[in-house]
């Protein structure tokens, strides 16, 4: 989906009390928020709403609610084979959260393994590098 093909944006929860989130928000977009809703409500009834789903006790309409990545993100390795680093993707943007990827690494001794957003031009913040991850513990299987 395209930011054009959005017809407005309602910002609601804590946040939606702070001017420079509103503003980055409302740029973003090049449209004004909508604030048409009570900011605290609309949390409260959407939580509501999810308890009511999950509970065996309520029967609601079919409602589902889907979290996403809003950044691809991907791993780096020193790769002794290759003589390099290597790297792949392993949630492209808007992928859905949460969600769990078992990765395999055929490896005989301790690497590092690290965790970046792909794009910075697309961040909200100047620092790619999610973080650095020490494998340790590494014992050859057959």
């Amino acid at each position: 989906m395209k930011k054009e093909d959005i017809y407005a944006a309602e910002i609601v929860g804590g946040a939606s009390r702070i001017p420079a989130i509103k503003e980055r928000i409302a740029k973003f977009f090049g449209k004004e928020l909508s604030t048409t809703l009570n900011a605290d409500e609309a949390v409260a009834k959407g939580c509501a709403l999810q308890c009511a789903i999950l509970s065996p006790a309520f029967k609601v309409r079919e409602f589902s609610i889907t979290d996403v990545v809003p950044y691809s993100i991907s791993l780096k390795w020193n790769s002794a084979a290759e003589d390099g680093l290597n790297d792949c993707e392993v949630f492209p943007k808007n992928h859905a959260a949460p969600f769990s990827k078992v990765l395999t690494f055929y490896r005989k001794e301790p690497f590092t393994l690290e965790a970046y957003y792909n794009n910075l031009k697309e961040l909200p913040y100047p620092n790619i590098c999610i973080g650095q991850f020490l494998i340790q513990n590494v014992v050859p299987q057959e």
